[in-house]
């Protein structure tokens, strides 16, 4: 038994090391027939190759049972023995860095950004809703992106005019809250019905290129009447005490980092880096302060406006995540400007406001921003592509209280999350952990309950 298996590795190795040109050999022979030789073509290639190998590996597997007698000890047939061998053989190609891989029918459908594996005519509609909910996304990153390097370029110059900048603090703060809107926006996912209409399929298309200019319009609107005010208010003795802070600053951090390069055999050590970096001074400002307000206000309505949702992927009222990431986003905002929490305007290096006056009006430009960038899109959207507008419509009607609902149950989680976390009691967290599993468990065994 060991010899038969160790000749028939040797004449499995000798038919393998004829694959590439048997590939080769039937990708030529479809030329010369004038067939197709695209990437269909050669998938079927592999197919026609592979099939032969089995057959060359089930015959040297016959010639082999039969010059060891294997059949008549084991007494099975042997187009069973043979075609197991052969399946067997197959298995370890797969292991062998000298064979090129084998490809079975499916391969190529798990490795492609959505599929579906359902054996009936109805997978052609699942790849369709989950294609267009795929380009959907990509065409709103796109949309996203373009926006939000124009807002922060003009945000950044602003500040870099008047010598001031932005601080680590506001950065990390506002970070966290991007990061939570896409991420949630990352998880779209497509709806149960597939619609009639098509979603655009086009950055150029003018339902959206000129929905980007009309936006991007808006966005820098608001933001250099913001930046005016700021400095309206301030004053010139208050912007030169800014660009004197940030030189004595600039002149400061580049001594440290000299120091720091010249020091030998220094290890890194990114806590230190995050403490530095937390710990960087930063003399709180008017024009700062209302520039980080409105610029994180823009961004969040760049997602919200550039969202389409329904009725090709859930809409906002179903991505919760998102939905939240843009309400707390608002509320965070009105907080700041109000100052409800002085300790956290003191932490993120805000400068209180002047008055209610100027409050009203940062606070009107945040609205403004947000509602005007949304009337636009839809404006543009009716005027270039009015079948699309309809069908968003048509989806919008549909929303009832009950998909509002949930959202408050979200946010209570989240709510209680918070407490729970924030409470710093470890036994807390484990009686909390233990309430969701007995929670989670009774509604899995009620639904088992309703199955049965």
């Amino acid at each position: 038994m060991k010899e038969k298996k160790k000749e028939f590795e040797l004449k499995k190795k000798q038919i393998m090391a004829n694959q590439k040109g048997m590939l080769e050999a039937e990708l030529r022979r479809r030329e010369l027939a004038g067939e197709p030789t695209g990437v269909t073509a050669h998938f079927q290639a592999v197919k026609t190759v592979t099939m032969a190998l089995r057959q060359e590996l089930a015959k040297e597997n016959e010639i082999l049972n039969r010059k060891y007698n294997i059949h008549l000890k084991s007494g099975k047939k042997k187009p069973t023995s043979a075609l197991e061998a052969a399946e067997a053989a197959l298995d370890q190609l797969e292991d062998d860095p000298n064979t090129l891989p084998v490809v079975r029918p499916g391969d190529a459908s798990v490795a492609a950004p959505f599929t579906s594996r359902i054996p009936s005519v109805r997978s052609a509609v699942h790849m369709i809703r989950q294609g267009r909910c795929t380009l959907l996304s990509a065409l709103q990153q796109q949309q996203i992106m373009m926006l939000e390097c124009t807002i922060r370029a003009y945000c950044l110059a602003a500040l870099s005019m008047e010598g001031a900048r932005s601080s680590e603090r506001q950065m990390i703060a506002s970070s966290w809250l991007i990061m939570m809107a896409v991420g949630a926006f990352s998880y779209s996912s497509p709806i149960d019905e597939m619609h009639p209409t098509r979603p655009l399929n086009s950055l150029f298309h003018p339902g959206v290129f000129f929905s980007i200019v009309v936006q991007a319009a808006i966005h820098l609107g608001c933001i250099i009447y913001a930046v005016n005010l700021a400095k309206e208010a301030m004053g010139p003795e208050k912007l030169q005490e800014i660009i004197d802070f940030n030189r004595k600053l600039d002149k400061t951090l580049e001594k440290q980092m000299a120091e720091q390069s010249a020091a030998e055999e220094e290890q890194y050590n990114p806590v230190e880096d995050l403490l530095a970096i937390w710990s960087t001074p930063f003399k709180p400002n008017l024009l700062n302060t209302v520039v980080f307000l409105v610029e994180t206000s823009q961004t969040m309505a760049v997602f919200f406006v550039n969202y389409k949702g329904r009725p090709w992927m859930k809409g906002l009222l179903e991505n919760h995540m998102l939905f939240l990431s843009l309400f707390i986003t608002i509320g965070s905002v009105a907080m700041c400007a109000w100052e409800v929490l002085p300790q956290f305007n003191s932490l993120i290096h805000l400068e209180p406001f002047p008055d209610d006056t100027f409050r009203w009006q940062v606070m009107g430009l945040v609205l403004a921003t947000i509602g005007g960038t949304f009337i636009a899109d839809r404006l543009v959207t009716a005027i270039f592509a009015p079948k699309i507008f309809a069908a968003m419509v048509e989806s919008g009607m549909q929303t009832k209280l009950s998909d509002i609902t949930p959202i408050f149950g979200t946010l209570l989680k989240a709510a209680l999350g918070f407490i729970v976390v924030g409470s710093g009691n470890p036994i807390v967290w484990i009686g909390a952990w233990w309430l969701y599993r007995k929670r989670k468990s009774m509604i899995e065994e009620a639904e088992e309950a309703a199955l049965d």
